[in-house]
């Protein structure tokens, strides 16, 4: 049953149209039997208000493709998983013939670990990341690996990268293509609708907890390249600036971005005043934010590469990300690549865009 959950896609045509005429089948059972059976007419009434309902979402989660299975909507698991112990503790197994087996077979495409990340440095609190290891990290238990950290959209959550985004899928298919690596997906709010921007802002430090708390207990608990030419920060929509702006700011600790349909300027529904509070500095902090008024300053060192990509009817996004690539193109010191692709703004731009940025990011 779980897997048969996991495989039912249910933003296709076909679904849709399956709920539309189960609908409409209700609609017109609970007129024919309206003067004959009141009791039965009724209950085909709420079917059919319900059947309507839940085609008018799934249209709506069709557009976006936010959930693309039924698994999804039930909150079940549709990645293969592992224990924080194995992926934190992985050491081999004793075989039969005394010697090491190692772990690598129960995990052929990877796996999702929850690791628990303490906000020391930010005073954020403790929250899970989502992280996905290859398998060659069960495999090979001497290897290390590059890590791509992927900050989630506003509203957005974590588990988004593995539902609409099918981290782990393109995690297996890189790693398949011999370019395995640890794809981390922290927290970067308190909940769905905060739309923090991965800045310091008055009771939620979600900057310094990414830079002093995340990367720290990445590399000291898993097998990670501590250093930044094998570090990517990668993000989609407000998740996408956060790659921007965190990846410009501290080059010192990242070489390669992937902006997915972010913007390059910080946007809240508060202004500036509701993101950075209402402080004196407001507007040197503000204009320390905003990718489009620095970029053209940068230095050339240390190098850093910058990989750009949106949908073509996405045009307030585009124009940002072209803005961006304009002003970095033929600057010492960076390699800048634009990749547009047909669509909007939704995961049906923002999957393959996250494979196609991997692919150019990571050796």
């Amino acid at each position: 049953m779980g897997s048969a959950l996991s495989s039912l896609v249910i933003i296709g045509t076909w679904f849709l149209l399956l709920l539309g005429a189960l609908s409409a089948v209700c609609w017109a059972g609970c007129v024919w039997v309206a003067r004959r059976r009141r009791a039965v007419a009724v209950g085909l009434g709420l079917l059919a208000a319900l059947l309507t309902l839940a085609t008018a979402a799934d249209t709506v989660n069709a557009h976006y493709g936010y959930l693309p299975r039924a698994a999804d909507v039930l909150g079940l698991t549709s990645w293969p998983t592992a224990s924080v112990r194995e992926v934190v503790a992985t050491s081999p197994r004793p075989n039969a013939a005394g010697g090491e087996q190692p772990a690598g077979g129960r995990h052929p495409d990877g796996a999702v670990v929850h690791l628990p990340v303490a906000g020391v440095r930010s005073g954020f609190g403790t929250h899970s990341a989502l992280v996905y290891v290859p398998p060659q990290y069960f495999t090979d238990l001497k290897a290390r690996f590059p890590v791509v950290y992927l900050f989630h959209g506003s509203p957005g959550i974590p588990l988004d990268w593995y539902r609409a985004g099918q981290a782990a899928k393109i995690g297996a298919t890189l790693a398949r293509e011999g370019r395995p690596a640890i794809l981390v997906a922290p927290a970067l709010g308190h909940g769905w609708l905060d739309d923090s921007e991965c800045v310091d802002r008055p009771g939620e430090r979600i900057e310094t907890y990414l830079l002093d708390d995340v990367i720290p207990t990445v590399d000291r608990l898993l097998r990670a390249v501590p250093d930044r030419a094998d570090r990517v920060f990668a993000g989609i929509s407000a998740g996408g600036f956060c790659a921007l702006n965190l990846g410009l700011r501290h080059r010192d600790l990242v070489e390669t971005i992937v902006d997915i349909s972010g913007l390059a300027k910080p946007t809240h529904s508060g202004g500036m005043a509701g993101l950075f509070g209402n402080r004196p500095d407001l507007a040197a902090v503000t204009a320390a934010n905003n990718p489009q008024r620095y970029a053209p300053t940068l230095p050339p060192n240390p190098p850093t590469r910058v990989w750009l990509s949106g949908g073509l009817m996405d045009f307030g996004t585009l124009a940002d990300l072209r803005m961006i690539a304009l002003a970095l193109h033929g600057r010492p010191g960076f390699t800048t690549v634009l990749r547009p692709r047909p669509g909007g703004h939704d995961f049906a731009v923002w999957r393959p865009a996250l494979r196609d940025g991997l692919r150019w990011a990571l050796p």
